[in-house]
């Protein structure tokens, strides 16, 4: 049986497919022998810890490439790295996914469906002038706060937790253009027919809703009260398909316009409204093409429930991968730091995946009901401590350290009890302990 751990040593075989022209912005850059060369470059963005600029240059060029205690500017390295394209970081975690989906078909899905949640969030930038004209603002109480953001928008699988699709753009870019971008994207790599793809309250588009149904695939989003009020007024059961006359008003917020004038052909939008009670005071309202005879309303109130997926994903992205310590303030190395980090995430989750296929750790006291999974701040913490050899290393090397990884992975594990986080009020955390035990740095 082909196994995630075979997948991660085969992977890197290709490392050198990314080290091509085509991703060097200027022509005539890295021909010359120098201190480093292009893989080492792009090899050294991959490898960051959130160390100082010096200190990462001295442990990459001194320590690793191990030259002798001789040095290399941390100006030198960012003049270079200005003549990689970041795309090379998007090919790359867009080859590991469609490459790993090829081998795993098996992959955990509903009723035959893959389950995508599609979110965003918002992270900080460099707070200096260069990077604000760069990541315009738009938003007059971010100015006002003094601080420069960027928003971020990913499909996640709820199931295997990879990152299939994510961009970082301007905090003035739509999140339902976002989504749309998205939806096109999957498309190029993956059967969308057999996609859901579950969005929260900020998506309630119907420009987002009939682009789906064009693609033939399958939406669930959770709609804000106000939106087709009257006609849920109208709703004699739970569960009932309402229609939305697609008038110029509703059609005059389409950005695309192929798409518009489809939507005016339709006449009238058909989609099923379920009303779901999640354990507040009032009823969640859930839109979806999903048919009665495929999904009951218990089955939509399931799919939904899965969307929190997301949440941790962006929660270890900005906590464990730390993917706002960015090395530079300018949109490329941004862009660079950003989507290197996304490869790290989805090779660290790959590793935790497979190191819990073979978890035999079972409670002492047998009546517990103990859910074991592996660390994943630990898991990333190695590959950082050997990405250097995973790249440069002979491949009976590189597999003794993915083999070390992964059987740590399958040691070092955390425990939580069955339904110990349902209904638990989450803690603000203590601003006055400046030395959390439990917040100490894997990398």
């Amino acid at each position: 049986m082909y196994s995630f751990d075979r997948f991660v040593k085969e992977f890197f075989r290709l490392f050198d497919y990314f080290i091509s022209k085509k991703y060097i912005t200027e022509e005539n850059r890295f021909i010359r022998d120098r201190k480093m060369t292009q893989k080492e470059y792009t090899a050294y963005i991959l490898s960051q810890r959130s160390c100082t600029s010096y200190i990462e240059t001295v442990r990459f060029f001194t320590i690793m490439m191990n030259k002798n205690f001789k040095t290399i500017s941390s100006q030198a390295i960012g003049k270079q790295r200005m003549f990689i394209d970041h795309k090379v970081f998007i090919d790359m975690y867009e080859c590991f996914i469609e490459q790993l989906y090829g081998k795993f078909s098996g992959f955990s899905k509903f009723k035959g469906y893959l389950i995508c949640a599609c979110d965003g969030s918002i992270v900080d930038l460099p707070n200096v002038t260069l990077t604000r004209y760069e990541f315009p603002l738009g938003d007059e109480n971010l100015l006002k706060e003094n601080r420069i953001r960027a928003r971020v928008s990913c499909f996640l699988d709820v199931h295997s937790k990879h990152i299939l699709t994510v961009k970082i753009v301007e905090t003035i870019t739509n999140e339902v253009d976002l989504a749309i971008e998205h939806l096109e994207n999957i498309k190029q790599r993956f059967n969308i027919e057999k996609l859901i793809t579950i969005y929260d309250r900020g998506y309630p588009s119907i420009e987002l809703m009939v682009k789906t149904i064009d693609l033939d695939s399958k939406f669930l989003i959770r709609l804000p009260k106000n939106v087709f009020k009257r006609q849920i007024n109208k709703m004699k059961t739970n569960d009932e398909i309402i229609k939305i006359n697609m008038i110029e008003s509703r059609l005059r917020a389409f950005n695309d316009e192929n798409l518009k004038e489809k939507a005016r052909q339709m006449g009238r939008l058909e989609i099923r409204i379920a009303l779901v009670d999640i354990g507040k005071d009032e009823p969640e309202i859930l839109a979806t093409n999903l048919t009665h005879e495929e999904f009951t309303t218990e089955d939509l109130k399931e799919l939904y429930n899965k969307r929190w997926t997301v949440e941790t994903g962006f929660d270890r992205l900005k906590n464990l991968i730390e993917i706002e310590d960015f090395s530079g303030i300018r949109r490329q190395i941004i862009e660079q730091d950003f989507y290197a980090h996304i490869f790290v995430y989805n090779l660290a989750m790959t590793i935790k995946n497979h190191a819990e296929n073979h978890i035999t750790r079972t409670p002492r006291n047998k009546d517990e009901k103990i859910i074991y999974q592996s660390n994943f701040a630990k898991i990333t913490g190695n590959i950082y401590l050997f990405f250097f050899d995973i790249i440069f290393g002979t491949q009976t090397k590189r597999e003794e350290i993915i083999d070390f990884i992964v059987k740590e992975a399958s040691k070092e594990l955390t425990q939580y009890r069955e339904n110990q986080y349902e209904n638990k009020e989450r803690n603000p955390p203590d601003v006055y302990n400046k030395h959390p035990g439990n917040k100490k740095k894997t990398h």
